[in-house]
C-alpha cells in the first residue's frame, strides 16, 4: 500500500464553493468522491484491510489544508480561552492578542528568565542533528511555561496549580505509544508531546521536584509508555537547515514575516523520494530519527502495551514490507492527529504543531478539513511563541477539543447525560465491540454498546420485528447540508408500515440527538475562511443515534447468507421505488438479526442516503471503492458529473455478494490468500480496471470458500449481467425495473430453480 502513495493523492474533490444542484453551472449530478481515511477506516474489520501503513490515506486528509494568518489563529485560540469567543468581535480579539503580546514581552527581554530562555534557544540553533534539538526546545518551552504561570491577561483565566490540568512539553521519542484500532494496534513515536504534570510525573509524583520535571525529566524519553488518552498534543520537529540565526538582543511585538517559501508547509511529491516540505534543504549527513519506521498498524497480538522494545541497528527482524518509507512531516503529524482523535470519544478537534527549523506551524484539525496557521519564528518572534504557550497553558479540556458531554476529563467512561433529552446513557466505550474510525476527515463513525433501561423499554412500533434488548450507539459527523439520517429513517418507517419488503428489514432508531454547538463551520467563519451565509456548505456536526443491536451479514454462510442478502436486495429496491436512495452499499451496511430461529436481513446506515426529490447534496461522495459500480469510478464520475442510478446500487449489491463469497469461510474472514485484496490499495481508475479484468478473465480462475460454494453460480450470473452493461462505447442505460430484473431478479430466480432441482 505504501507503494501506491502517488495514486492516492490524485482524486481531489472539487472546490468547496462548487454548486450542488444538477442544473447548476458545474452540471453536478451527484456529489464528488470523498478522499482520505473516510473511505476505508470505518471498514477495517469488515473488508480485512491490512493497514500496515495508513500514510497514503492520511496524506489525503491533510494535503488540501486551508490557510490562515498566524495572528488570526492566535487571536481565535486566545478568544477560546476566554470561554466566550462567539461573543467577541474581530476588534476585541485583535485587542486581546495585543494585550497578551505586551504581557509576555518582559519575559522575553528582562531578567534571568529571559537569558535562560535565550540560552536554550541558542543551543537549539547551534545543534543541527534533529534528535539533539529536542532537549533545548523542550527546556526553552517549559522554562517559559513556568514564568507564564505568573502572567495575567484580562479576560483569560488565571493560572491554577493543578497537576491534572497544568501542561508541559515532554520528549517522547524513542518510547513508542500504542493504541488499539479494532483488531489492529498502532505504534507511533512523536518527537515531543504535550501532557499534564501528573502524566509526566507518573507514579513518582511525590518524589520529583517541579524544577526537575521541567528541566530534566521532560527532556528525556519517558521511562514508561505514554497513552494517547493522556496526550493533549504533539510536536513533530524537523531540522533540514544546518545553521539558524541566534536570538536577537531585544524583542518587539511586531510579527516577523517569514520568506514566502517558509510561510506554509506544503506536501510536495517528486519522483526520487517521499514528499518534502517546501522551503527545506536537507542537511548533508543529517541523522535519521529513530521513529521513521514506526508509523504502522499491526495485529494487536503482536504488540504488548507498555513494553519496551530493543531496536537493532541492522533491523534483522524486520522485513522491507514492514519498514515503509518515511512519510513527510505533514503526514507524520496527521498520523498523530488521527491517534488523538481515536483516543477520545466524540473529540471535536485536535490542535498539533510542526517545528521546521526555527518555524512553528499550528495545525487545527477537525472532521471537515485541516487548517494550517502561517509560520511563527519562535527564535526571532519569541513573544508570539510565548502567547502560543500561554494559550496551551490556559486552555481547558474543551478548548483542546474534548467533548465535555461524553468526556468531562480524559479517560472518563461513566454515565453520560444529554440534558436536552434527559436521557441517561451508560456508554461502554472500552468494549471490545467498539468500532472506531481511524483518520481525520469525514463522518468518523464510532459504534459501541449502550446500557439504558429507559431506552430499551420504549413502546415498539409495528414496523419493527427485532426484539433484541441490546442497544448500540453510533456517534458520527455527517455534513450539515445533507438530509439527516433520522429524517431519512422517518420516511423509511412510513414506507415500512405498508410495504412487507421493508417491514422488519430496516434498523430501529431508538433515540437521537444533534449537538448543534459542534458545527465545524464556526472556526472557519471566525478565521475568515468562510462567509457566514455559506458556512454550512461542507461543514459537519456531531450526532448520536441509538439503535437496536444488529449482527454483520458476513457472519452467515450458505443459504442463510443468500436469503438474508436477498431480503436486503428487495428492501433496497422497495425504498428506491418510493424515492429513498441508499447509495452506500457495502458489507458493513448489510446486517441481520435473529427472529424465531431465522436470520432477517437489514439494510443499515442511511447517513449518506437522500430523497430522490431533493437531488444530490453535500460534498461527500457515497460509496466505498471495492463495492462501487465501475461506472462511478470514471474521472467524470469522480467529479460528480455522472448521475447515481439504481443500476449502480444493484451492481454494488453484487460486489458485496462476490466479496463475501470469496473472502469469508464459515462466517470468518480468511486469514491469508484473500482474493481481491489489491482492490483495497488502488485508486478509482485502477479499481475500475481491476473490476473489468475480474468479470471478464479472472472469474474463471477463482473459487469461493467452501461455505459459500453453493452461491457461486449466482455470483457468476450476476456478474455476467453486470458485464453486459459495459459496452466498448458506453455504459448501457436501463430503467430501474429492467436493471433489477437483469442484474438481480433473473439470476436469483435461476439460482432458486437450480436449488429446487
Amino acid at each position: 500500500m505504501a507503494d501506491n502513495a502517488d495514486a492516492t493523492v490524485r482524486d481531489k474533490t472539487p472546490p468547496r464553493n462548487s454548486a450542488l444542484s444538477a442544473d447548476s453551472e458545474t452540471g453536478l449530478k451527484s456529489t464528488p468522491l470523498a478522499v482520505g481515511s473516510a473511505i476505508v477506516s470505518e471498514h477495517i474489520s469488515t473488508v480485512g484491510l491490512k493497514v500496515k501503513n495508513v500514510s497514503p490515506w492520511i496524506a489525503r486528509d491533510v494535503q488540501n489544508f486551508e490557510k490562515c494568518e498566524a495572528d488570526a489563529m492566535l487571536q481565535e485560540l486566545l478568544a477560546r480561552c476566554t470561554g466566550r469567543s462567539q461573543n467577541l468581535s474581530v476588534n476585541e480579539k485583535s485587542k486581546l492578542l495585543e494585550t497578551a503580546l505586551n504581557a509576555v514581552l518582559p519575559i522575553c527581554n528582562a531578567g534571568a528568565v529571559a537569558q535562560e530562555i535565550k540560552g536554550h534557544l541558542t543551543n537549539f540553533c547551534d545543534t543541527n542533528l534533529e534528535p539533539l534539538t529536542y532537549a533545548p526546545f523542550v527546556k526553552a518551552a517549559n522554562c517559559a511555561l513556568r514564568e507564564l504561570s505568573k502572567v495575567n491577561v484580562q479576560g483569560i483565566p488565571a493560572f491554577k496549580v493543578d497537576e491534572k490540568t497544568n501542561v508541559l512539553l515532554h520528549v517522547s521519542d524513542t518510547m513508542p505509544i500504542y493504541q488499539d484500532h479494532q483488531d489492529k494496534q498502532s505504534e507511533r513515536k512523536p518527537d515531543v508531546v504535550v501532557v499534564s504534570h501528573q502524566t509526566a510525573l507518573g507514579t513518582k509524583a511525590h518524589e520529583t521536584q517541579e524544577t526537575q520535571v521541567l528541566t530534566e525529566t521532560a527532556c528525556k524519553s519517558p521511562k514508561d509508555n505514554f497513552q494517547w488518552t493522556d496526550v493533549r498534543s504533539t510536536l513533530e520537529l524537523k531540522r533540514p537547515r544546518k545553521f539558524l540565526t541566534h536570538p536577537p538582543s531585544v524583542y518587539k511585538t511586531d510579527y516577523i514575516v517569514p520568506s514566502p517559501s517558509a510561510q506554509y508547509m506544503e506536501c510536495r511529491k517528486d519522483t526520487s523520494g517521499p514528499a518534502k516540505p517546501t522551503g527545506s534543504t536537507p542537511a548533508t549527513g543529517s541523522a535519521q530519527t529513530p521513529h521513521e519506521a514506526s508509523n504502522e498498524l499491526r495485529p494487536s497480538s503482536q504488540l504488548s502495551r507498555g513494553v519496551k522494545r530493543k531496536r537493532g541497528g541492522n533491523n534483522e527482524d524486520r522485513t522491507e514490507e514492514d519498514d515503509p518509507a518515511k512519510p513527510p512531516p505533514i503526514v507524520q503529524n496527521g498520523l498523530y492527529v488521527a491517534e488523538m482523535f481515536a483516543a477520545h470519544i466524540a473529540r471535536q478537534h485536535v490542535i498539533s504543531f510542526i517545528v521546521n527549523n526555527d518555524y512553528i506551524y499550528i495545525w487545527f484539525c477537525d472532521r471537515e478539513t485541516t487548517i494550517q496557521g502561517a509560520a511563527i519564528n519562535f527564535v526571532q518572534d519569541l513573544p508570539r511563541w510565548l502567547v502560543l504557550l500561554l494559550i496551551m497553558q490556559r486552555m481547558g479540556y474543551e478548548q483542546w477539543g474534548l467533548n465535555r458531554v461524553f468526556e468531562p476529563e480524559p479517560g472518563f467512561s461513566g454515565k453520560v447525560m444529554v440534558e436536552d433529552a434527559q436521557i441517561d446513557l451508560e456508554l461502554d466505550v472500552k468494549s471490545k465491540e467498539r468500532v472506531t474510525h481511524f483518520g481525520i476527515r469525514g463522518r468518523a463513525t464510532t459504534v459501541f454498546p449502550v446500557k439504558s433501561e429507559a431506552l430499551s423499554d420504549r413502546q415498539r412500533d409495528a414496523c419493527f420485528l427485532n426484539e433484541s434488548p441490546e442497544l448500540v450507539a453510533k456517534l458520527y459527523w455527517p455534513e450539515e447540508t445533507r438530509q439527516s439520517e433520522p429524517d431519512i429513517l422517518k420516511e423509511v418507517y412510513k414506507i415500512a408500515q405498508t410495504d412487507l419488503d421493508v417491514r422488519g428489514h430496516v434498523p430501529e432508531l431508538v433515540w437521537f440527538h444533534k449537538f448543534e454547538e459542534t458545527s465545524t463551520s464556526k472556526i472557519r467563519v471566525a478565521l475568515g475562511l468562510k462567509d457566514a451565509e455559506r458556512a454550512e456548505q461542507g461543514s459537519r456536526v456531531l450526532y448520536i443515534i441509538v439503535f437496536r443491536k444488529l449482527i454483520p451479514i458476513t457472519t452467515l454462510s450458505g443459504e442463510e447468507f443468500i436469503a438474508a442478502w436477498w431480503q436486503v436486495v428487495k428492501c433496497h429496491r422497495a425504498l428506491w421505488k418510493r424515492g429513498v436512495l441508499h447509495r452506500d452499499v457495502s458489507p458493513s451496511n448489510l446486517m441481520v438479526y435473529r427472529l424465531r430461529g431465522q436470520f432477517i436481513g437489514v439494510l443499515n446506515d442511511y447517513d449518506l442516503s437522500s430523497f430522490k426529490r431533493d437531488g444530490p447534496r453535500g460534498l461527500e461522495r457515497t460509496g466505498t471503492l471495492p463495492f462501487m459500480a465501475a461506472d462511478l469510478l470514471t474521472p467524470d464520475a469522480m467529479a460528480g458529473k455522472v448521475e447515481h442510478v439504481y443500476a449502480h446500487d444493484a451492481e454494488s449489491l453484487i460486489w458485496v455478494l462476490t466479496w463475501v463469497c470469496l473472502r469469508y469461510e464459515g462466517g470468518n474472514l480468511l486469514s491469508k490468500n484473500r482474493p481481491l485484496e489489491e482492490w483495497l490499495k488502488v485508486d478509482a481508475s485502477l479499481c475500475q480496471a481491476r473490476k473489468a479484468q475480474f468479470w471478464s478473465i479472472e472469474i474463471r480462475n477463482v473459487c469461493p470458500s467452501t461455505s459459500h460454494a453453493e452461491s457461486w453460480d449466482l455470483v457468476k450470473n450476476c456478474l455476467w449481467a453486470v458485464q453486459s452493461l459495459y459496452t466498448p462505447f458506453e455504459y448501457r442505460k436501463l430503467t430501474d425495473e429492467l436493471a433489477f430484473q437483469l442484474l438481480l431478479e433473473g439470476p436469483m430466480l435461476e439460482h432458486d430453480s437450480h436449488k429446487r432441482t
